[in-house]
């Protein structure tokens, strides 16, 4: 019944949609043009170089060196190192390559569902070359107080870390990792192999699927932003912040241009929106990770009180930098 109820509802959605898009035809396609225009000439060129990148990281095997030191740091915790290599390769590889990572390891029975819950949301993080590349200079931060404001983005994700560490302690209480443990022990000794690549057509291939699906989400969420900015009830400051979050490229730019905002509110703002992501990424991370059922309403939680904090320690660190 509930089924039959929901898919009414989406059906009745969809040919409404249709009419609107029939009617709004002009103002769709402004938005449409913008988003991809965003995409096209800030994303495409930040991004697409990194992730090609992080494809090659797996086809040479980049995580086993990761692996390899932190398992010599943490010779007794082996569990506590694949984590913190995971985050590593996330934070370092960026979205949505980071989600991807998490996905692998827990399909592989390596991580505990609720391990990998508590890492995907650190670990869909904006890669340093879209943070350097296009979050900088909306910024106009330099010198310190560009210091202070990366620091407030990742060192909630790092607070956040032991609740990950926890839920691995767990994971002999795991009947997909205990199995996977019995069936080849080598998985508390080396690194498990990330699926690589065949061919280098592949790294292309795989690369520009990434690319692409981010410039589709790009488009729409951008549709929906400048829709909703139209809407006369949504004109105030706080509307507009809120409807920022919708997608992080289009929403950081607009931030950024705010003249409500000035000052350490306008960075403890920007950190929180960074920190986030947007629900266009989120969107993307629950397409990215479909299949392993992941849940979202955990991912928003954990999201949500990071960029809590990233919004408080910018605050908090900034007040008191002179000038």
């Amino acid at each position: 019944m509930k089924h039959s109820l929901f898919l009414r509802i989406c059906q009745a959605a969809c040919l409404l949609a249709f009419f609107f898009l029939l009617t709004h035809s002009s103002m769709i396609l402004a938005y449409a043009k913008a988003g991809l225009s965003s995409w096209a000439c800030s994303v495409l060129p930040v991004l697409l170089p990194f992730i090609i990148l992080s494809k090659f990281w797996i086809y040479y095997d980049i995580p086993q060196l990761f692996y390899s030191v932190a398992g010599r740091a943490l010779p007794s915790h082996r569990q506590a190192a694949l984590c913190i290599t995971v985050l590593l390769l996330g934070l370092s590889s960026g979205f949505p390559v980071g989600a991807i990572f998490v996905q692998h390891y827990y399909k592989e029975g390596i991580l505990p569902k609720r391990a990998a819950e508590e890492l995907l949301p650190l670990c869909s993080f904006i890669s340093p070359m879209f943070l350097l590349g296009y979050v900088h200079p909306l910024t106009g931060y330099h010198g310190i107080t560009w210091i202070l404001f990366v620091l407030s983005l990742y060192l909630p994700l790092f607070v956040c870390f032991p609740g990950v560490l926890r839920k691995t302690a767990d994971h002999t209480e795991n009947k997909k990792y205990r199995h996977a443990v019995t069936g080849r022990k080598a998985a508390l000794t080396e690194m498990p192999k990330t699926a690589r690549p065949s061919s280098l057509r592949d790294i292309w291939l795989s690369s520009l699927e990434i690319i692409f699906t981010i410039g589709i989400y790009m488009m729409l969420f951008s549709i929906l932003f400048g829709l909703t900015l139209h809407e006369p009830l949504l004109h105030h400051t706080a509307a507009q912040i809120v409807l920022s979050n919708l997608e992080i490229t289009t929403g950081i730019a607009w931030l950024s241009e705010m003249s409500a905002l000035s000052g350490t509110v306008r960075g403890a703002v920007m950190a929180a929106a960074v920190s986030l992501g947007g629900l266009c990424t989120m969107a993307q991370v629950y397409s990215t990770t479909f299949s392993s059922d992941f849940s979202m309403r955990r991912y928003l939680f954990i999201k949500g009180k990071c960029a809590f904090l990233s919004s408080l320690l910018f605050f908090l660190l900034a007040e008191n930098v002179p000038g």
